[in-house]
């Protein structure tokens, strides 16, 4: 079964307050994204996604985690503005999984430099508003996936960059799914979009 937990953004805060100088150095930053604002009185991040801690998994190496991406969207991307009411940002996979890729062998192999390992993250996420002082309730989810491979020698910095690269690539396309699917099927829930009032309270 899995681990549940539940995060408030205001509990939050520390933990989020340590992760913007990795994150960015990562290129994992959405301070340049207008926030969502919800009319609702509290957001909540929970995880549904426990991480192996063994392989193939490699997400809980990395300083940066698929995890920490989207504690950091849902920081930086959406804001309570409402009066009651709360959204919760579901977590349920935030993976990076190795696998070894097949290298030539023999003496042909001495002269050949294969990609060694092939990293396959994913993401996936679930938005759900409810009990907002306009009785809007529904949710909105978005599912990513990429893949990258390294070279058989490969250094470990290499090898990690490589990793924060794929966890800013699958955060980047995450941030466009949500986003298009809030403003398309959550708008009722939206106080404020990119700085214009959408619906008076």
């Amino acid at each position: 079964m899995l681990r549940r937990s539940l995060l408030t953004i205001a509990l939050a805060a520390p933990l989020l307050a340590v992760l913007p100088a990795a994150a960015q150095s990562a290129g994992v930053d959405f301070s340049n994204r207008d926030p969502i604002v919800l009319d609702v009185a509290s957001i909540e991040v929970e995880s549904r996604y426990s991480p192996p801690m063994q392989p193939p998994n490699v997400d809980h190496e990395i300083p940066v985690t698929p995890s920490d991406a989207v504690r950091l969207w849902a920081s930086s991307r959406l804001k309570a503005g409402g009066s009651q009411g709360k959204a919760r940002v579901i977590i349920r996979d935030a993976s990076i999984v190795e696998l070894d890729l097949k290298t030539t062998k023999g003496i042909k192999g001495w002269f050949t430099k294969d990609q060694s390992q092939k990293y396959e993250g994913k993401i996936q996420v679930e938005i759900s508003v409810e009990d907002t002082s306009r009785g809007v309730t529904g949710a909105v989810s978005a599912a990513v996936s990429r893949a990258t491979t390294v070279a058989e020698d490969v250094t470990l910095a290499q090898r990690e960059k490589t990793m924060l690269e794929l966890v800013r690539d699958l955060a980047g396309d995450m941030d466009v799914e949500l986003d298009k699917s809030i403003r398309t099927n959550m708008f009722p829930a939206i106080l404020i979009d990119q700085g214009n009032v959408v619906q008076g309270k």
